[in-house]
């Protein structure tokens, strides 16, 4: 007798808040559109290679082969070349939202893939992500928002392991007492012993890496006058919003248990430098804005969290120190 295997598709789990992300498209202040290397997809581009028309021609034009792929070529100022005057773009435009690439599509979105399901995020890179995630109320939660075309297979104890240490962490963040000391337990219990390190230490480490905007100089230069002072009362939410956002990011990415502490320590790590900036800020001017953590937020993920090499480097340090 033949038994037949039925599949099941892999479900897609993300934070309850994320179908309140909408691209605010020509409101946004720091366009998707500038500054990043537009990549095209094969998909995309055998479309390109076949649309017809002035944009097709247009399209076509644009590209530009480098080592990792084919994208567009940008303008002097670093504007993707379909980025009109209005901070709209000209392919959507014309030719819907299915008719740009993949990337462009799936930003500011991240995925964690495990053999059973799949997680995704709202990048803060985005500034609307940014202010979804940061200003989240009520408690944090994973919801099914669909599947995937991949069919689900058995998941591995390494997985398993991952996911409920990570799982356990984020519901010690959100348990009771002040955010530090739910940050304390959640550093113990991720087996994170860091050394005693000041502010100004960690300054001085970010300040030596590869920087991609002139501004994120300006948001460090606030750590040098930090000192160790407590961030302002109203932030503690949405502090507590950032580390769970940094964990569920971060440590879902671990290989294994043994992957854990330095990406816990990397999380904390992000918390600490960006409370940091907030609590200077709140020495200098007297007041605290909470678009002011958001554009921080926004800055610090633009250059470590999509800077493979400042990632890496970060990570490599943590794995050092957290132990």
């Amino acid at each position: 007798m033949v038994v037949l295997r039925k599949e099941i598709a892999m479900n897609i789990f993300a934070p309850s808040y994320y179908k309140k992300f909408k691209c605010i498209a020509d409101k946004c202040r720091h366009s998707c559109c500038i500054g990043w290397d537009v990549y095209i997809d094969d998909e995309t581009l055998e479309k390109y290679s076949a649309m017809d028309g002035a944009l097709g021609e247009r399209l076509r034009k644009s590209l530009k082969e480098k080592e990792d792929g084919v994208c567009f070529a940008m303008k002097e100022n670093g504007r993707c070349p379909f980025l009109n005057d209005c901070g709209l773009c000209d392919i959507i435009t014309e030719r819907g939202e299915a008719s740009i690439s993949e990337i462009c599509r799936e930003h500011p979105r991240f995925y964690n893939f495990f053999s059973h399901r799949a997680e995704m995020g709202l990048g803060i890179s985005c500034e609307e992500a940014a202010r979804i995630v940061l200003s989240a109320e009520g408690k944090w939660e994973l919801v099914c928002v669909g599947e995937d075309e991949w069919e689900a297979e058995e998941s591995s104890e390494e997985e398993l392991d991952v996911i409920s240490k990570r799982d356990e962490l984020i519901k010690i963040l959100q348990g009771e007492g002040c955010l530090e000391a739910r940050v304390d337990r959640m550093l113990l219990s991720a087996g994170v012993s860091l050394p005693q390190i000041g502010i100004e230490e960690w300054y001085r480490i970010l300040s030596d890496m590869e920087r991609l905007d002139p501004i994120w100089g300006d948001y460090l230069d606030l750590l040098s006058d930090a000192g160790e002072d407590k961030y302002p009362a109203e932030l503690e939410k949405n502090l507590e919003n950032l580390l769970i956002y940094f964990v569920y990011h971060h440590v879902s990415g671990a290989t294994d248990i043994e992957d854990i502490p330095c990406r816990a320590a990397f999380a904390y790590l992000g918390y600490r430098v960006l409370s940091a900036m907030c609590t200077a800020k709140n020495k200098k001017d007297g007041k605290y804005d909470l678009a002011d953590l958001c554009e921080y937020a926004r800055a610090y993920s633009a250059e470590i969290e999509y800077s493979e090499e400042n990632t890496e480097l970060l990570l490599e340090l943590m794995r050092r120190l957290a132990l």
